[in-house]
């Protein structure tokens, strides 16, 4: 009999043990996917200035060439042409002007539309981020390329300065 107890008791720690680590996994793997807590989706938040070579603003101030407003964003995807929306906003770094923000989703080749007679490619190195337990997998830009170039910038953060 006191060998059974024992076994009894053992066994009653074993469970206990086991569904306490369990509770605790539990807790851990839902508490970071609560209804508050964001993930970043599987798009690309891009702001464009456009520069002479030498640095003035080709789309803003008194040195502009382009309409801002008119400036198409598109794609391929297959057979069919995708337009990116695209609008003008300020730059969140003072004394500069402003710049076109553009959300789409990941991509690697983008095209330019400045007027009607003017274009330009905008190739994407894109890479996948491993978000976390509780978010989806996205992608996010390692470096970028304006038509020919060497590859300009690295990283997702910050203004694409493209130069002609």
């Amino acid at each position: 009999i006191i060998q059974t107890d024992c076994m009894f008791t053992l066994l009653k720690h074993k469970i206990s043990a086991v569904l306490f680590l369990c509770f605790i996994t539990a807790v851990f793997f839902t508490s970071c996917c609560s209804g508050t807590y964001k993930c970043k989706g599987d798009s690309l938040s891009l702001r464009f200035r456009l520069l002479s070579t030498d640095g003035v603003d080709r789309l803003f101030g008194p040195d502009r060439i382009y309409n801002s407003r008119q400036v198409r964003f598109y794609s391929f995807q297959g057979t069919d042409t995708v337009f990116h929306t695209s609008s003008p906003g300020p730059d969140p770094q003072p004394g500069r002007d402003s710049v076109l923000y553009l959300e789409i989703e990941p991509l690697e080749k983008l095209f330019v539309k400045w007027n009607d007679t003017d274009y330009d490619s905008i190739s994407l190195r894109l890479f996948k981020v491993d978000a976390s337990p509780c978010c989806p997998d996205f992608r996010s830009i390692e470096s970028f390329r304006f038509n020919q170039s060497a590859d300009l910038k690295e990283g997702n953060w910050g203004v694409m300065e493209l130069r002609k």
